[in-house]
């Protein structure tokens, strides 16, 4: 209403706000357009910043970091101090482990199904991709829109985060999806979204890695985004190829440059047979000609569509397009791929890049950078890598680099508590669990596309990101005033949002009454603040929240002098009438101050980092 914006307003223009928004300072610099050698699907990078110089949650507990790395931060009654000592062991190493093994075991989804079948409006979720092609991409009946697959998978992104029971998982699709970078609104993800998600990213990111790339290669989605479907002997178009090996396999840093295989460092394995050296030793890194002879193993890989026999969406191996001389990846300019294979090029491909040390590395530093730091440990790289690639033909492998991730000691280390800004997602969906938020957010609903456009400002809209490279994972990007403001704004849109009924999404204000409902005496803004700053945070500092900075802010945001120049700021220490609260009564509106203060919280530093 009028005056909590006004409110809102002047505190942004005084000393509360300052105080909250300079905790978190950083220097600006500009970033550079991340091509990735795909120009028509560049994405604009926002100014970044030099790193995270932030005050930190005082006394956060062992519990608290766990549950804002491993899923989206404390939900109160489900993911907070009572239920991590429930858990069973003795320590916190013990409990964390049961917390793994039951996160990655999963089970019924009890409160997202229930709220897909509510919504009612899901008709995607249970389709096969041929009929998810049949319906969406040919669509047939001429009856819906092609881009209703991906219309629903953003929607139950966030359903799915703010409310699973399994957390976990969900931030292990997340990195996954970034992993394996498609835009969803592309031509051809749009309409089989739903199965990309489904089959390919839920279905094999606890298995074997080699499993998991070979099935991203066969899907749809990928063939097309990266253009491979359009890879032949007589018009070779190598962006899938590279992307393969830059972003899903031995990335950038495993680049050697502008020079020859013959000059490349080796290093010896195991693995035998296919495309493996009979020499035993293979390429450390990877030059330019390795991705133009990829590309030629990747020749005739296409979607069985108008332009085939049988338009399906399924994967199809063309031979007539087929590439069939020699070629030779990673073998230092000998060939290990023999003339006639067919199919079996990209097969041996898969596998080669899959299970070089070298991917293994890659990926150990992008899972450790997204988990836990962005500059992590050396040593907790190498001991995930060295599990990631002793287990590359396990069928549980990346369970088991998970556990080796999340058990390590590194990850245990308080030097790298809170090192990481929650990127806006993460943002938005933290405070809908923090404050026990009440939204659905599904198809057909008006304030979920008003979510949808607000969440768009921030530049963090579930699959969206257009360049091949995936959401970024480092603190910095997120450090823009775009970012951060836009986040702001889309958490103090959902604080105020009512449903259809008038109710408050956040039940702010029945929670407090029901807080105070027996000691109305002591409903002062020093305990309201106190009892927020700890709902949220899920603990109270020895001695209290008395002279923190956030905790001061928001209780001289609470006291702050009416528009009416006829009454006084209120007392710190002064009760509030309790119907005041209940009626959001004139001239203090204690609902309205209530509910920007919460706002406070959550954009303050402490709510910001994980």
């Amino acid at each position: 209403m009028k005056n909590k914006t006004l409110q809102r307003r002047q505190l942004l223009a005084g000393g509360a706000a300052t105080a909250l928004l300079t905790a978190l300072p950083f220097t600006s610099r500009n970033a550079q357009a991340n091509t990735h050698r795909f120009p028509e699907k560049q994405q604009k990078l926002n100014p970044m910043a030099t790193g995270i110089k932030a005050a930190r949650l005082p006394g956060q507990t062992f519990a608290h970091m766990v549950y804002s790395r491993l899923g989206y931060g404390i939900t109160p009654g489900e993911f907070d101090e009572a239920n991590w000592q429930a858990l069973p062991g003795a320590d916190d190493a013990t409990k964390l482990r049961n917390f793994i093994n039951i996160q990655l075991a999963a089970g019924n989804d009890v409160d997202v199904n229930a709220r897909i079948a509510a919504a009612g409006t899901f008709e995607t979720l249970n389709k096969s991709l041929n009929q998810l092609w049949v319906d969406y991409h040919i669509d047939v009946n001429n009856q819906t829109s092609s881009y209703r697959p991906i219309y629903e998978m953003k929607r139950l992104k966030f359903t799915r985060a703010a409310y699973s029971l399994f957390p976990m998982l969900e931030r292990l699709a997340d990195f996954w999806h970034d992993h394996f970078s498609l835009n969803g609104d592309d031509e051809y993800a749009k309409s089989t979204m739903t199965s990309w998600d489904r089959d390919v990213i839920r279905n094999h990111m606890q298995g074997n890695f080699h499993d998991f790339l070979l099935a991203t290669a066969r899907h749809p989605a990928m063939l097309y985004y990266l253009d491979n479907y359009n890879n032949s002997k007589s018009e070779p178009n190598e962006n899938y190829a590279r992307e393969m090996i830059e972003l899903h396999t031995l990335g950038v840093e495993n680049y050697y440059g502008l020079a020859q295989p013959s000059e490349v460092p080796v290093e010896p394995v195991t693995d035998t047979g296919g495309a493996w050296p009979a020499n035993g030793m293979i390429q450390s890194f990877y030059v330019d000609n390795d991705v133009y002879e990829a590309t030629r193993c990747l020749t005739g890989w296409r979607v069985r569509d108008s332009s085939s026999t049988g338009d399906t969406g399924e994967f199809m191996y063309d031979d007539s397009r087929h590439d069939t001389f020699a070629k030779g990846v990673l073998s230092s300019g000998f060939a290990n791929f023999s003339a006639n294979q067919g199919e079996t090029d990209g097969e041996n491909l898969i596998e080669l890049l899959a299970k070089h040390p070298g991917t293994a590395r890659h990926i150990a530093g992008k899972l450790a950078r997204f988990f836990v730091s962005d500059n992590p440990p050396q040593s907790l790289i190498d001991d995930v890598a060295q599990v990631f690639y002793d287990n590359r033909n396990a069928s549980n492998q990346l369970r088991l680099v998970y556990r080796a991730l999340f058990n390590h000691a590194d990850f245990a280390d308080p030097t790298y508590w809170q090192s990481k800004l929650k990127r806006p997602f993460d943002t938005v969906v933290s405070a809908m669990r923090a404050c026990e938020a009440d939204f659905t957010v599904a198809p057909d609903d008006s304030d979920s596309n008003s979510m949808e456009y607000r969440m768009d400002d921030t530049g963090h809209y579930p699959f969206e990101w257009q360049a091949p490279n995936g959401y970024p994972a480092h603190s910095n990007y997120w450090m823009s005033s775009t970012a951060l403001i836009q986040t702001w704004k889309t958490v103090d849109w959902m604080v105020d949002e009512r449903d259809g009924n008038d109710e408050y999404r956040f039940p702010i204000r029945a929670r407090t009454l029901q807080h105070y409902q027996n000691m109305q005496g002591q409903l002062t803004p020093n305990n309201v603040a106190s009892y927020w700053m700890s709902r949220i945070f899920d603990r109270t500092p020895t001695g209290g929240w008395s002279g923190d900075v956030v905790f001061e802010s928001v209780v001289e945001f609470l006291c702050q002098r009416p528009e009416s120049p006829s009454y006084p700021s209120w007392h710190a220490d002064k009760a509030f009438p309790y119907e005041d609260l209940a009626e959001n009564k004139w001239p203090y509106y204690w609902h309205s101050r209530l509910r920007g203060a919460i706002s406070l919280i959550l954009a303050s530093p402490y709510f910001m980092q994980r």
